[in-house]
């Protein structure tokens, strides 16, 4: 068993605090009956029964707003199986995380950019995988393949140039890192998006394409960056720029995008190049890309779905709070009577 929402548990502390109030109340009002007459004329004034039926009210409302709480957290029981049929492709997203990225030719910067523009994409998937890999000097699988697309954007969120350690571009690493992740899938359909400025130090990445396409992945290339050249800020910890990138002759480095060598990269695997404009990445394009296949994959899984059981819960507790509402009831019904009786005693 488990709990769908364990945080309302935390409302169980507060029983014994109502226990403690009970009580209280309790002695409270024998108290203020002792006042009016002596101990011995207390059971004139209020019956052992209405006593007991008193306590057997707090007892049920106790036990009633418990189950409420636990009906609240929603216990679930499981495992149930269940076959479902999931049509789609399987998306891996390259993200270039390395320095040059920081750049601000494209608003507000290449990495900010390419990362809105998975989350575009991540709004538009229906049933579709999805992961990310991080690339930089080195690679590795930052998402693996989900269907949780709100999984993949805490992920997303977290991205930055310093998830890699080792700077530069090895887009080869990434490639082949992807191609790795898409055969543990052993899925037929599989669609590689890299997102870079192409600035590869490395090398081999055409030889990357060309095997990972023959896996049977289709590589779409999305260039970000601008042709002129774009010096790359250096930021606090704040986010404020405190310079600019220089190299060993103290000359500032400008970064430029690498667009001829990336729409090789398109080539070789089998799919198309596009280049980001000054204000984003057309993601429209690139779901355009990636659900070209869509029906052509039919896929059944199996998972694991939980039962609801907040149902036995809520439905006793209502039944202890109406059993103790109509108890109250019975209670005053027979104060009112006896004070009928006294009534007409005295009267005669």
């Amino acid at each position: 068993m488990r709990w769908a929402n364990p945080d309302a548990l935390a409302l169980l502390w507060l029983t014994p605090a109502l226990v403690a109030v009970y009580v209280y109340a309790f002695r409270a009002r024998r108290r203020a009956l002792e006042t009016l007459a002596f101990a011995d004329a207390l059971p004139g004034l209020v019956s052992r029964r209405e006593w007991r039926q008193r306590r057997l009210r707090a007892g049920l409302m106790v036990a009633g707003l418990v189950l409420l709480v636990i009906a609240v957290a929603r216990p679930q029981v499981g495992a149930k199986m269940t076959k479902v049929k999931r049509k789609g492709v399987d998306v891996i997203v390259a993200i270039d995380t390395s320095e040059s990225m920081l750049a601000r030719d494209v608003a507000p910067n290449r990495l900010e950019a390419a990362k809105d523009a998975v989350r575009g994409l991540l709004g538009r998937l229906r049933g579709d995988r999805v992961g990310i890999v991080a690339f930089a000097g080195d690679a590795f699988v930052y998402c693996p393949l989900t269907v949780d697309y709100g999984a993949a954007a805490m992920f997303l969120d977290s991205l930055d140039t310093q998830v890699i350690g080792l700077q530069g571009t090895a887009i080869a690493k990434a490639i082949t890192c992807a191609d790795d992740a898409f055969k543990a899938a052993e899925h037929k359909y599989k669609q590689l998006v890299i997102m870079t400025d192409g600035e590869d130090h490395e090398g081999g990445e055409l030889a990357a394409a060309k095997r990972a396409a023959e896996d049977g992945v289709q590589i779409h290339v999305i260039g970000v960056g601008g042709l002129e050249g774009e010096p790359i800020p250096i930021e606090d910890e704040a986010g404020k720029v405190t310079g600019h990138k220089r190299d060993r002759n103290g000359d500032i480095v400008l970064s430029r995008l690498h667009e001829q060598a990336l729409k090789k990269i398109a080539e070789a695997g089998g799919g198309v190049y596009m280049r980001a404009s000054a204000t984003g990445v057309n993601v429209d394009r690139i779901y355009a890309q990636i659900e070209a296949p869509e029906g052509q994959v039919v896929g059944t899984y199996r998972f694991t779905e939980y039962e609801e059981r907040y149902q036995w819960p809520l439905g006793l507790a209502l039944i202890l709070l109406a059993a103790q509402i109509l108890i109250g009831d019975n209670g005053e019904q027979e104060a009112r009577s006896r004070d009928w009786e006294r009534k007409a005693g005295s009267e005669r």
